[in-house]
């Protein structure tokens, strides 16, 4: 009787779970091949907050920030306007335990995010003395945004507006809801 040799049986590897990727995650369009990329810090682009506090790796060397591409625009604000700003201030800081920073000329308190995955909002006065929330969402290209909003039925509030630290415009959707757009930076 012939003994018939087997062969040892190689190990199965248990499969690695992947982490599901966030509807938002920003991916490289550069990437190291040395070493997997970190994954992209989430960012508050506030309409009146400075835009250097944005959280974007570096390109080689230390050279400018590697060009970032989103799955689709992100929102990246919210905005409560108040006829009484300081009240609503108060109010979703005691509702919340919000720590809410309006020591600026604007009177605008920014709400910094809750923690990863969540975008920082703010709330100052109304502009028009009529109040409102609106969400802000990134764009290339303010005005052709804005052109296809009014292709769409919406119509533009608020110009493209250069405020210093951010550009940005406002428009209602065909509801009647306040939108508003930042444009991203060139890099």
């Amino acid at each position: 009787m012939a003994v018939k040799k087997l062969k040892p049986k190689a190990a199965k590897k248990k499969p690695v779970a992947k982490r599901p990727t966030p509807k938002f995650a920003k991916t490289s369009a550069k990437r190291s091949s040395a070493k997997p990329a970190k994954p992209a810090a989430r960012r508050s682009t506030a309409p009146r907050a400075a835009k250097s506090a944005t959280a974007n790796s570096t390109g080689a060397a230390g050279g400018p920030p590697a060009k970032k591409e989103w799955l689709h625009p992100p929102v990246v604000h919210w905005e409560i306007a108040a006829v009484d700003s300081s009240r609503q201030r108060a109010f979703f800081s005691d509702l919340f335990g919000w720590a809410i920073d309006a020591n600026n000329p604007q009177n605008y308190g920014m709400v910094p995010s809750g923690g990863e995955g969540a975008i920082g909002g703010g709330i100052g006065p109304a502009m028009d003395g009529k109040p409102y929330v609106a969400f802000y969402v990134e764009v290339p290209d303010i005005e052709a945004a804005l052109a296809k909003a009014a292709a769409l039925g919406g119509s533009t509030i608020m110009p493209r507006t250069d405020m210093g630290m951010v550009i940005l415009a406002q428009f209602r959707d065909p509801e009647g809801n306040l939108v508003g757009l930042i444009e991203s930076s060139p890099s």
